[in-house]
């Protein structure tokens, strides 16, 4: 593991994607998103993103597009992606969504034709920073990573789930997929010679197993919920394939381009009970939370996304924590484009 100072990373990334024509305030935006992610310790989404944004620009990610309005009401709006950096389009449904949340108390905007936006929780966290809650559902058309409930072909991608609010200290920020594991972390598993603790994957014959590997044998995953109560995750997922179809993106269709599509909700408590009720009790509830006794094996009882929020304070700190495997990435880029390596 290699510790690198977050400002050096970060202006590493800017210099990437300047050498790939991105204005210097896109790049800005996106360097910092995915070294915030890597601060965060979700290394899978972090600036490994840079090698991917290597290998689809020009083509699945045109540099220079921006994502456009195509429809707009009060508390909605339609954005297609327009194949730009999809961190971008979700900035752009964020301002959106926090603007049209303030008027009417509650918005929803939905994003078409975009592509990866890496780990969700990261781009949402501004929003319950900003006192605002927010939930975010994320589709991908052509992945062939989760099998219907009662069946063995792959037919979802892990569509993934993230949801933040505030807490008046650090606030609640849960990131995870519809399926048992999300595909990176079952990447790594694989590749590690690692097995789950429990039977979270189908082989491509639809027999249970422990073993990642057999995903990539065109096996599958299981939903959350797993091999008794995956049912739970598979209605997650339905749901995310209908917010899709209703925002004009396209359903699980491995027939097609490769997009991402997404929908974000974003809700001012202020325009319910007010801000500062809200505050007052979710303080009080979660001191309530924590009086609970630990389970063996368990320090401490934390919220969804604290330990991440503590590691990325700790990386500014120090440094940021990057694998053997990224940071041989990251040069190998350095020696592409001409940029400075890093140390």
């Amino acid at each position: 593991m290699h510790r690198i100072d977050k400002a050096r990373l970060t202006d590493f990334g800017v210099q990437f994607l300047l050498a790939q024509g991105v204005s210097a305030d896109n790049a800005t935006f996106l360097a910092q998103g995915a070294v915030l992610t890597e601060s965060f310790g979700v290394h899978t989404h972090g600036v490994a993103i840079f090698g991917y944004w290597d290998k689809m620009l020009g083509d699945a990610i045109h540099p220079t597009a921006e994502p456009k309005v195509v429809k707009e009401r009060a508390a909605t709006a339609l954005v297609d992606g327009n194949l730009a950096f999809g961190p971008l389009a979700l900035k752009r449904a964020r301002e959106i969504a926090a603007d049209k949340a303030r008027a009417a108390g509650i918005a929803m905007v939905a994003v078409n034709n975009t592509t990866w936006i890496g780990a969700c929780g990261t781009h949402i966290l501004p929003l319950a920073q900003a006192g605002l809650f927010a939930q975010l559902w994320t589709q991908t058309n052509t992945c062939k990573d989760c099998a219907p409930w009662g069946g063995i072909d792959a037919k979802f991608s892990t569509n993934p789930i993230s949801l933040a609010f505030p807490t008046g200290t650090l606030p609640v920020l849960a990131d995870f997929s519809t399926s048992a594991l999300s595909m990176g972390k079952t990447a790594t598993m694989a590749k590690a010679g690692q097995k789950a603790p429990e039977n979270l994957f189908l082989d491509k014959d639809g027999t249970l197993t422990d073993d990642p590997g057999v995903v990539a044998e065109g096996g599958s995953l299981l939903f959350t919920g797993g091999e008794h109560y995956g049912y739970r995750g598979y209605g997650l997922s339905l749901w995310v394939e209908a917010l899709t179809a209703m925002g004009g993106g396209s359903a699980n269709n491995p027939d097609l381009p490769t997009r991402q599509c997404f929908n974000l909700t974003v809700i001012d408590p202020e325009a319910f009970a007010g801000a500062d009720t809200y505050t007052t009790e979710i303080k009080r509830f979660l001191a309530h939370m924590r009086t609970s006794r630990l389970r063996p094996g368990f320090d401490a009882i934390l919220l969804p996304g604290e330990r991440a929020q503590k590691a990325a304070q700790d990386a500014a700190a120090h440094g940021v924590t990057v694998s053997e495997a990224v940071f041989d990435t990251l040069q190998e880029l350095a020696a592409k484009h001409g940029l400075q390596p890093l140390a």
